[in-house]
């Protein structure tokens, strides 16, 4: 019976059609909050997950190292023993060190990663971030024809700079000295020739990194060794866990284990929070809806007050009269998220499959607005939409139970 009254009240009488009004503006607030909170979300996870894949692509998910920064020497031995754990599926040899590049002139400080080309290709994506020329670290020849090791820059940089592939251009590094008047006299530099140019659509990436092979590497820096290990890992969201399996693995201390998500804590927080603040300030949005259907409420009681009086009258308890208005708010609010989320989904999925709305490659760096929809978001949105259209519903239906059978019919 509650629900046959409720479906009836909901269209009102042709004379007072304005509540009818009413709870159509308060079923279109949800629908409008629900949507918009879909997509807002939705894009968010689209920008969070496009930063990670590049941040992964160009660093593996976890790097194993010693303390103090010790460099490995026996990085061999070591590279063998971590690919033995069953949660490793690649695992190369780094170093990284700070540096300076000049050309013609020109000079920029950077951050120089030595690695093993063959190698690297399990573990990052960086080769296919390569656009000018090729991923190769051997000797090469430059425009000038000189035989010289190679080097990877990213665009960024090489703009800056002014060169393309068969440039030559002068890593130099500072190796750690105890005196520091010795600082000038223990400089290191050599000649390198652009074998390729990469770009990872990260600004600071492509400005800041420059790639050569692990013996230049040695040479530059002056080590006998590596930094450490990067690895590859069977569960990217579980590389924290895993990474610490391997250094157990490799029988610990002096060892210890850096992955992706320590690394990158601030930035993924933020995101984090982003969303928070973004699910908050939308939802108000359904808050105002919620107002409405209290308006709605408040006037469909005083319109059905008679009626009211004559099923109390009938034997119609209080909870019954509650229960009515309850769904009659809660069907405005459902109809209304679920017309709302579902009208979301096929919009964040439409831009999925057809990247129909592009954004400015010269801005940011992918050329059409990502989309990620995550199932959780989506029931969020449609549990929090119906739970604040059924708390609106509380206090006029609680209002609408305490009406006295005669003092309604005497009113009338």
């Amino acid at each position: 019976m509650e629900w046959f009254i409720a479906l009836r009240y909901l269209r009102g009488k042709r004379k007072i059609g304005f509540i009818s009004f009413i709870s159509y503006i308060s079923a279109a607030g949800v629908f409008l909050g629900s949507f918009v909170l879909v997509v807002a979300l939705s894009v968010a996870n689209g920008f969070e997950r496009e930063v990670r894949d590049r941040i992964i692509g160009i660093f593996a998910d976890a790097r194993i190292l010693q303390y103090f920064s010790r460099p490995i020497e026996a990085y061999d031995s070591l590279r063998l023993k971590v690919l033995e754990h069953p949660d490793v599926t690649a695992a190369s040899p780094y170093i990284s060190g700070k540096g300076l590049i000049e050309h013609e002139g020109v000079q920029e400080g950077n951050l120089i990663m030595g690695i093993d080309d063959s190698l690297e290709m399990t573990v990052t994506d960086l080769h296919s971030t390569v656009l000018i020329g090729e991923f190769k670290l051997d000797s090469a020849v430059s425009k000038d024809g000189d035989t010289l090791p190679g080097v990877l820059i990213g665009m960024g940089l090489a703009n800056k700079l002014g060169v393309r592939t068969g440039s030559e251009v002068i890593l130099g590094t500072i190796p750690a000295v105890e005196d520091q008047m010795d600082i000038m006299s223990s400089v290191r530099a050599g000649k390198f020739v652009v074998t390729g140019i990469f770009e990872t659509g990260m600004y600071e990436y492509d400005l800041n990194l420059v790639y050569i092979s692990i013996a230049s590497a040695q040479e530059l820096f002056d080590l006998k060794g590596v930094e450490g290990i990067q690895i590859k890992t069977t569960d990217l969201f579980h590389a924290d866990r895993i990474s610490q399996d391997v250094v157990e693995h490799v029988e610990g201390y002096p060892y210890r284990a850096v992955d992706w998500k320590s690394q990158n804590k601030s930035l993924f927080k933020w995101m984090k929070l982003e969303r928070l603040i973004i699910f908050i300030v939308i939802s108000l949005i359904i808050v105002v809806a919620a107002f409405n259907i209290i308006c709605s409420l408040v006037m469909m009681i005083m319109e059905k007050r008679r009626e009211i009086g004559i099923l109390m009258g009938m034997g119609t308890t209080s909870g019954t009269i509650m229960k009515i208005f309850m769904l009659n708010g809660t069907i405005i609010g459902a109809i209304g998220s679920t017309i709302g989320v579902a009208a979301g989904v096929i919009l964040c999925y439409i831009q999925y499959r057809y990247q129909l709305i592009p954004l400015p490659g010269d801005i940011y760096f992918i050329t059409t607005l990502p989309i990620f929809i995550r199932p959780n978001d989506i029931w969020s949105i449609y549990l929090a939409a119906n739970c604040i259209c059924f708390l609106a519903t509380l206090y006029p239906a609680w209002k609408a139970s305490r009406i006295l059978p005669a003092e309604s019919l005497r009113i009338e």
